[in-house]
């Protein structure tokens, strides 16, 4: 059960108001990192998943559960396939069911042939703040790290499988709530990802799903993640902090008079 210190909820969450300072990269006071580069990749399949815990000096223990993904245009449309979630040094990749193997930095997020990305579900509703993207040639083309971003919420529990392999695209779009592209250097880098702020308990992060170009091949792995809890959340439980004190107090009062 997570401890919260009531004095930093409210320092924290002035400051999640004014939405930090502006950087670069933006960091949030109690949000929480989520590291990815430690696991093994023995024994793995299709389909996957990975707990991830990330902590705030603020708000306790986050979890996530991550899976690899791709899609997959056919004759018949596009569809959703599962995929080996891979980690390394350099963050989670993505084995799909074309990458020959991983081959040729085909293990990264990329989307040369099917569009591959990263599911993450979160046990509380949470805002992406940051991430750092390893870069890698895929096949030889030009590197690039732009990314394709989506938020949502949904009823799934945070720890339970998602229905999605081999289902058609429409059935993953009704998942999210908006979609917006995160554009990156050539380069390894670190940057914000959700400057306009979105709130969600699922997220997917993948290749630039609207990249056409065969010369230039987003590819790369996610090292780490930084978030932030819903605002609403913590101002809830500050008021019943505040209830709870005032009900103690009361009774108190109360136990008082009748002695």
């Amino acid at each position: 059960m997570r401890r919260y210190n009531p004095l930093l909820l409210l320092v924290a969450l002035s400051m999640l108001v004014m939405g930090g300072p502006a950087q670069a990269v933006t960091y949030v006071y109690g949000e929480a990192v989520f590291d990815f580069t430690t696991g093994t990749n023995v024994g793995i399949e299709d389909g996957n998943a990975r707990i991830f815990k990330g902590t705030s000096s603020v708000y306790g223990d986050f979890f996530v559960r991550a899976t690899g993904w791709s899609l997959e245009t056919t004759p018949t449309g596009v569809f959703v396939r599962n995929s080996k979630l891979v980690v390394y040094s350099g963050g989670l990749g993505i084995i799909s069911g074309d990458d020959q193997g991983g081959t040729s930095n085909q293990h990264t997020i990329d989307n040369s042939k099917r569009k591959d990305f990263v599911l993450f579900q979160f046990d509380s509703r949470v805002k992406l703040l940051h991430a750092t993207f390893n870069t890698y040639s895929v096949l030889g083309a030009t590197k690039d790290s732009d990314a394709t971003l989506r938020y949502g919420d949904t009823d799934i529990p945070w720890n339970a499988s998602l229905p999605l392999d081999d289902q058609p695209k429409s059935v993953l779009d009704a998942m999210f709530a908006g979609e917006f592209t995160s554009y990156g250097p050539s380069g390894s880098n670190s940057r914000d990802i959700n400057e306009d702020g979105h709130w969600g308990d699922l997220w997917l992060i993948g290749a630039d799903f609207n990249n056409t170009s065969t010369k230039v091949i987003d590819g790369f792995k996610i090292t780490n993640l930084g978030v932030v809890p819903e605002p609403a959340t913590w101002t809830m439980l500050i008021v019943g902090f505040g209830l709870m004190g005032a009900a103690l107090r009361r009774s108190r009062a109360l136990t008082t008079t009748a002695a």
